[in-house]
């Protein structure tokens, strides 16, 4: 399967994350606020759910067991509503007061996950041969 996202670019993503995660960590107590620092990771891993789920729709798959059609319309599906959810994400850690950021941005997240996944089931339970 090839993937929009090769391994060196994931790792590459990953060690970003890690290094401003580190960053804010070490501003955190003398220069910003650890409040803006929760909000700016937050916001951060709603920008990488975005990245993450703009690729989605252009993975090519090897294999399928339904319709390549069906199956090109729940990746579009998917990638939309999780882009979306990735915003969510952001800007519930940017604006929501910090006591209810987490789960409220935990929720939209959740929710847009949920709906990709029953899209999915939904396609596959119409293809399969009864």
């Amino acid at each position: 399967m090839k993937t929009a996202f090769p391994l060196g670019r994931s790792l590459l993503l990953a060690a970003l994350m890690i290094g401003i995660s580190a960053l804010l960590s070490w501003l955190a107590p003398a220069h910003i606020s650890t409040e803006l620092s929760h909000r700016l990771l937050g916001a951060l891993l709603g920008a990488m759910v975005v990245a993450y789920a703009n690729a989605i729709p252009k993975a090519l798959a090897a294999r399928t067991r339904c319709a390549p059609a069906a199956q090109q319309a729940a990746r579009r599906f998917a990638g939309w509503i999780l882009v979306l959810g990735g915003f969510g994400n952001m800007l519930a850690w940017l604006l929501v007061p910090i006591g209810a950021a987490n789960l409220t941005a935990s929720l939209i997240l959740a929710s847009s996950l949920l709906l990709a996944v029953l899209r999915c089931v939904r396609i596959r339970a119409d293809t399969t041969p009864t």
